[in-house]
């Protein structure tokens, strides 16, 4: 009977001293302001490569900001051609790692995702791209974000024979720079 009355004591007191623990470290987080949940935007982008040229477009932006350090990160872009609709579509999905501040934030990316309209062996097909790089944001209010994204999309064509039947290449693996400048709102 001591044993068990000792053993409901104790828990009771374990019990108190987490529940003052927890209070605790929620008075010291809610000091620090947490970043709004969801952002939307859009962007500009220019993408560039030895093999593969030059391009740019426009596209949108989703991010949910699981707290103040990661966000999933998820873009849609559209190539623009000179004349005519979009000849390719790329999307990138993937985490934004990083610190931030009242007013600005730096992060490291991570993005697997396609990109569109390669010929390949003759026919048009999807490849998978892998976005890695960096993103620099400023928030003027609490609800704006501006983004600078820089990055190396790399995409594996392996021993695919890419282009047009006169002029087919095999591209292995290709780097290819890519940057944009967008805005977003966030809430």
């Amino acid at each position: 009977m001591r044993k068990r009355f000792l053993m409901v004591l104790t828990s009771a007191l374990l019990l108190s001293f987490s529940c003052l623990v927890s209070q605790a470290q929620n008075k010291t987080t809610s000091k620090t302001e947490r970043v709004p949940t969801y952002e939307v935007g859009g962007q500009i982008f220019s993408f560039n490569g030895d093999e593969l040229g030059f391009g740019w477009g426009a596209g949108a932006r989703f991010t949910y900001n699981l707290n103040n350090y990661i966000s999933l990160d998820n873009e849609v872009n559209f190539f623009l051609p000179d004349e005519g609709p979009a000849y390719a579509t790329q999307g990138l999905f993937g985490i934004k790692a990083g610190k931030r501040t009242k007013y600005v934030g730096i992060f490291a990316k991570a993005r697997p995702g396609f990109q569109t309209n390669f010929v390949v062996n003759n026919r048009e097909q999807t490849k998978f791209a892998f976005d890695v790089g960096g993103v620099a944001e400023v928030y003027p209010y609490k609800q704006l974000v501006l983004r600078f994204d820089a990055g190396d999309v790399i995409i594996p064509f392996g021993n695919d024979v890419v282009g047009p039947p006169f002029l087919p290449q095999r591209l292995g693996t290709t780097h290819n720079f890519q940057y944009s400048l967008g805005i977003g709102v966030r809430f």
